[in-house]
């Protein structure tokens, strides 16, 4: 069972949602869970199962689909990459870290956009995260909002 969440008229106006995502809400329901193949693929590399689940959760609810994976080396060996529009890397990865994995896909042309989130919300990792050209850094915990809008940002 597809999980999605009907936003209304106001909660559009609350909270800043992308162009593409004001129409999708406003389709009928039966067409939206038709043309959910079209929704922009995320991935999510973080090693925390809870927050894997819980982004992959309000990711769906958003309007995207989420792929979720607990490394940056499960995340390259799916090789998915041709179809993800945007990924959301944590930074403190056991084995190769999300800096790491930036610059492995920088190393192979991407051009994939990235969020980077990390519990170690200090000024040298934030630097780092920058000068990585991420669309964003979050510390955790961090707002839903926030990473709607980072995503909504990347897609543009």
């Amino acid at each position: 069972m597809t999980l999605l969440l009907d936003i209304t008229e106001e909660r559009l106006v609350d909270s800043p949602v992308c162009d593409w995502q004001q129409a999708l809400f406003r389709m009928p329901f039966e067409t939206r869970e038709t043309s959910m193949a079209n929704w922009p693929l995320i991935a999510i590399v973080d090693d925390d199962q809870w927050i894997r689940r819980s982004l992959q959760r309000l990711l769906k609810s958003a309007g995207y689909r989420a792929e979720a994976f607990i490394s940056a080396e499960h995340y390259l060996a799916a090789r998915n990459h041709e179809e993800t529009r945007c990924i959301i890397v944590d930074i403190g990865l056991p084995g190769m870290n999300g800096f790491e994995l930036e610059r492995r896909l920088t190393a192979e042309d991407s051009r994939l956009p990235v969020v980077f989130v990390s519990a170690h919300d200090e000024p040298e990792v934030r630097d780092e995260a920058a000068h990585a050209g991420a669309v964003a850094f979050l510390g955790k915990p961090f707002d839903d909002n926030a990473l709607l809008d980072a995503i909504c940002t990347a897609l543009k």
